[in-house]
């Protein structure tokens, strides 16, 4: 079987690493795969930029939340590459920011139903059941239709220019319209990677009659696996430069600044810890791994080792292997690939109770899970774990769901049955 996997970039965000571990699991599960991505060649970039500047012209020339939508303005025609020719199926994956526009992506359902090749696509986010934006946050506007998206912010230019800004049929939902024209041409399984979100895409007008399954992202959990020693674990910490003796609270995000992940809620939480334990002060280490975390140093009132963002997965397993316990305090999440990482490598977890992440985390049996935005509970629940008499039972019983639900022979023997049976 020849799978042709399509996502926007090749090492770049959570989609593209979901998606080249897909591509190895079914490389050993006998299959043909080939990568396509959107490359990085002139005209690549400059269709990028072009639909950039008309997603800043449609949100109001709100220059911070350029990214925050994508219209499928620009993309490639992927139905003219041999690549096409030689898929017996094309498996999308994270397709925005010029990959695949909507006249693209209508020609990708429509020569997949004349070349009876089968079309998958993997949601990482909620896009292509939404307008134009990747989470609905608090709009629910995508119930019925989409319209005066609240992320098309108004201006004195978009309110003197009818095409873009607020209006009931904004480019919002002129997108959400065009996407239910070629959903309705069939032909398309979705699958989402948590239950979380195939329940809530579920709920779109765009799926109704659709296939949507969920089917969790690989992990070679051989690869990712705790140390085997305490001496294997001090060389890790001194090859890194990490304190030996300590207890390392790890926190791990693309940008520490980004709100959504909540790293201020995190520090207010190992703050309350150091003042009700203020022995913790000399015995906790914080790691923080991403773009920014330098500025964060002196934040959490214990030592504070940052990491900017690691791209190489040999060095972010071994910081997983050097470290204890891994902390999440995201406001919306699908299903975070470093929860699974994590876990593979025995760490017990400590993450807020949004989005996926419930099925991820066994509260009280592989750690804890909390309400968002509440230090307080993060702070209770780190205290429950470093100060729990079998702190190993949670590490353990980690690893063994990792290996169990998220090993890369059981996703893809999932993903050839999807296979074999979309139309």
């Amino acid at each position: 079987m020849n799978i042709l996997i399509v996502n926007t970039t090749l090492h770049t965000g959570g989609a593209s690493i979901a998606a080249g571990r897909l591509a190895e699991a079914l490389r050993g599960a006998g299959c043909e795969v080939r990568m396509l991505t959107r490359g990085n060649r002139p005209r690549q970039r400059l269709k990028f930029v072009w639909e950039r500047l008309e997603a800043l012209y449609h949100n109001g020339f709100d220059y911070p939340n350029v990214f925050s939508i994508d219209h499928g303005g620009c993309g490639t025609d992927i139905t003219q590459l041999p690549d096409f020719e030689w898929a017996d199926v094309v498996h999308l994956h994270w397709v925005n920011q010029a990959m695949l526009s909507m006249d693209g992506l209508e020609r990708l359902v429509l020569r997949c139903k004349e070349r009876q090749k089968r079309l998958v696509w993997t949601l990482h986010d909620a896009w292509p059941a939404l307008g134009v934006c990747h989470l609905p946050e608090e709009c629910q506007r995508w119930k019925t239709g989409c319209g005066e998206c609240p992320k098309l912010k108004s201006s004195v230019l978009t309110r003197m220019l009818p095409l873009c800004g607020r209006s009931a049929n904004d480019i919002s939902r002129r997108v959400f319209q065009r996407k239910q024209r070629i959903f309705r041409q069939g032909g398309i399984a979705f699958v989402a990677c948590s239950r979380y979100l195939a329940d809530m895409v579920r709920r779109s007008p765009l799926m109704q009659g659709q296939h949507v399954t969920d089917i969790a992202n690989p992990l070679d959990t051989d690869f990712f696996s705790p140390c085997g020693t305490g001496d294997e674990k001090d060389g890790l910490r001194k090859r890194l430069s990490l304190p030996l003796g300590k207890t390392i609270l790890l926190f791990v995000a693309y940008n520490i600044n980004d709100a959504n992940k909540g790293f201020g809620i995190f520090a207010e939480a190992v703050r309350r810890l150091i003042a009700r334990h203020p022995q913790f002060r000399e015995e906790l280490c914080v790691v923080a791994v991403g773009k920014n975390a330098t500025a964060h140093r002196e934040c959490c009132e214990c030592e504070m080792i940052p990491f900017e963002y690691v791209a190489d997965r040999g060095t972010m397993r071994d910081i997983f292997r050097a470290s204890d316990i891994f902390n999440m305090a995201s406001m919306m999440e699908n299903l975070p690939n470093t929860i699974v990482e994590a876990k593979a490598c025995g760490l017990p977890v400590v993450a807020t109770a949004v989005g996926g992440i419930g099925q991820m985390v066994s509260h009280g049996t592989d750690g804890y899970l909390v309400p968002p935005a509440d230090s307080e509970a993060f702070c209770q629940a780190l205290e429950d774990i470093i100060l729990h008499p079998r702190r190993q039972d949670f590490a353990i019983a980690a690893r063994k769901d990792a290996t169990e639900t998220y090993s890369t022979a059981k996703v893809a023997q999932r993903y050839m049955e999807l296979y074999r049976r979309t139309p």
